[in-house]
């Protein structure tokens, strides 16, 4: 046999040997499933299912075989090394895939190297066992392959490669179209699957016209609401862990108050009485208690307002979007009639998904600001005139939420003959960048005064909780390592976030222990709604008022997550590796681990599911 014969043969040995243990891996990869398939499916979630699954585990097996043994075939086309080689590959994925889907089903982790120290030494015997039995196993899959392969030269390849890029443009379409159009029997199994993140091409599709934003929202909601697909798809999820006992006023036995929530986009904690916030500096001082140590649940949009509504860490956030699931508290404040008026500067649905979450059973959202092609200053100023008439025109006889978010500050945009521009520091890192950002802030903080004065003027603001904080802070390389902007790392810069709080009948004061934005949803369920739960049926927080401050905290961006404890930060990577730095942002190389801490974080990012 010629070597380019003998090349030929290996590589269609390879893409058998792929193909079966493809096989393999979707039975262990059942697991990650976790009996939330039982029942909700529909005839396209089923395709999409089948097509993803194959295509999914198939790709799985056979991309890290191509990529490291593809050069040692074609540089040296012997079987014994190819099939060596191959099978501890494969026996090593095996063990890692068998020891990921446990860690899944049971914490909902991934295996990384911070999850193999803290689950210790039974973490690697149970890879090594696996390992040897994958080995026996592979080395005798491996002799039937060759065999087969041998007896049928050239037999069905062609058509299985065919097959599995048919399943693959499937899913990928399949997936694209429901995440553009809130389908949620299929959004609701991609998340599920390891290492797979489906196609999405709303933006494309919205500007080709072959999906209506707004109609194809209002059309689910309702097909959902009718059809009860929502409570089939969340048999996985026990959110919340016991139904909400809430009464009819709230804790102090008044009735209702209306509530309005200020979140400004990438506004950092420490901007507060610096000159840059008069109208915030003056609420403060009145009327607001001050949270003078408060942290984001995240350092991105997405994560940080999360955060704030539900309560829960990043992990869950995957899950409560593929099934479209809002919040307690969004559902008790429906419940209780409140008038929503959502008004948002940026649009709902990309990056931070609000139209999928949140607001995600709100029907006629305003899923964003017209002109679309408005700058982010300008969106910001409609946004306010949208609110105030919004007021207008609400029935005086219902409470209402009102939630305003502001993104100019993120955009360092504002007017070009605004009079508070700040001038350049030219000893900042980033000087320009930096005054840019001050300015917006000075920007955004004058129209946040005339929502404020407006309450003032109708008679609202007594009868009505605002909060003022942001989503996540940012940073401006200030420590020296070129980190900038946010989702770019878990220092105090992009965690550290103001939070002002105005409760009727409350004082102004300064609070200085360490709070969160996982506090929220606990304190406004309890105070504001009356539900007398555990917050642990619902949150993971504690209440603003009463509670104690946090030892640890659990923050995420959109692919890396943090454990934030008081004296050291530990990050985890996509990759599996992980590092741990001081305060300060400097890394240690030597970092000692709190054990019940890291312990007590995998228990809360699976307290929510079905045990």
């Amino acid at each position: 046999m010629s070597n380019l014969q003998a090349r030929r043969q290996l590589f269609r040995w390879l893409a058998w040997f792929a193909m079966a243990n493809a096989v393999v891996l979707g039975l262990i990869g059942l697991r990650y499933l976790d009996g939330g398939l039982s029942s909700g499916l529909t005839g396209l979630s089923l395709l999409y299912l089948i097509t993803i699954y194959v295509s999914h585990y198939s790709w799985l097996a056979l991309l890290p075989l191509l990529v490291i043994l593809s050069p040692l075939i074609i540089i040296r086309p012997s079987l014994e090394a190819v099939k060596a080689l191959a099978v501890l590959l494969m026996a090593v994925i095996i063990a890692i895939i068998m020891l990921d889907s446990l860690l899944w089903s049971q914490s909902r982790f991934h295996i990384n190297l911070l999850t193999v120290k803290i689950l210790g030494y039974q973490s690697w015997i149970f890879i090594v066992v696996m390992f040897v039995i994958a080995v026996l196993f592979e080395s005798l899959l491996a002799g039937r392959v060759w065999n087969w392969v041998k007896a049928r030269p050239e037999h069905g390849g062609k058509r299985l490669g065919w097959t599995l890029f048919l399943c693959f443009a499937i899913a990928q379409v399949i997936h694209a179209w429901a995440d553009a159009s809130y389908y949620v029997p299929v959004t609701s199994i991609a998340q599920q699957l390891p290492v797979q993140r489906g196609f999405t091409a709303k933006k494309m599709l919205v500007r080709s016209g072959l999906v209506d934003i707004s109609q194809s929202r209002e059309r689910q909601l309702a097909n959902r609401m009718a059809r009860g697909l929502e409570q089939a798809s969340d048999s996985g999820l026990a959110y919340p862990v016991e139904p909400l006992d809430c009464s009819a006023t709230a804790s102090d036995g008044t009735s209702p108050h209306n509530l309005l929530i200020i979140l400004v986009d990438a506004l950092r904690g420490g901007m507060l009485n610096t000159g840059l916030t008069p109208a915030l500096d003056q609420f403060a001082e009145t009327r607001a208690s001050r949270f003078s140590n408060h942290y984001s649940g995240g350092n991105s949009s997405r994560v940080g307002v999360f955060s704030l509504f539900y309560g829960l860490p990043p992990g869950f956030f995957n899950t409560f979007e593929g099934l479209q699931k809002p919040p307690v508290l969004i559902e008790q404040l429906a419940e209780r009639d409140y008038q929503l008026g959502v008004f948002t500067s940026a649009n709902l649905y990309r990056p931070v998904a609000l139209d999928r979450t949140v607001f995600s059973r709100v029907p006629n959202l305003r899923v964003q600001t017209e002109p679309v092609d408005a700058s982010a200053w300008e969106r910001d100023q409609i946004i306010t005139a949208e609110w105030m008439q919004w007021l207008d025109q609400r029935r005086t006889d219902r409470p209402f939420f009102g939630f305003l978010f502001y993104d100019a500050v993120n955009d360092k945009a504002y007017p070009a003959d605004f009079n508070g521009r700040v001038s350049t520091d030219p000893g900042h890192p980033m000087p320009q960048e930096f005054a840019d950002y001050q300015t917006a802030i000075m920007f955004v903080d004058e129209l946040i005064g005339q929502v404020l004065d407006d309450l003032e003027r109708r008679g609202l603001a007594d009868n009505t909780v605002v909060i003022i904080t942001a989503d996540h802070g940012e940073e401006f390389n200030e420590n020296g390592d070129g980190v900038k902007g946010h989702s770019s790392g878990y220092s105090r810069y992009q965690l550290g976030v103001p939070m002002l709080l105005s409760w009727p009948g409350m004082p102004a004061q300064k609070i200085s222990r360490r709070t969160s934005h996982y506090d929220i949803a606990p304190t406004l369920l309890n105070r504001l709604l009356g539900c007398s739960n555990e917050v642990g049926d619902y949150a993971i927080g504690n209440d603003l008022y009463g509670g104690s401050q946090w030892d640890w905290l659990i923050t995420g961006s959109y692919y890396t997550y943090a454990v934030i404890e008081p004296d050291q930060i530990t990050i985890v990577f996509p990759n599996g590796a992980f590092e741990v730095r001081d305060n300060n942002y400097r890394l240690l190389e030597q970092p000692e681990f709190n054990g019940d801490v890291l312990e007590a974080v995998m228990k809360a990012n699976t307290r929510f599911y079905s045990q």
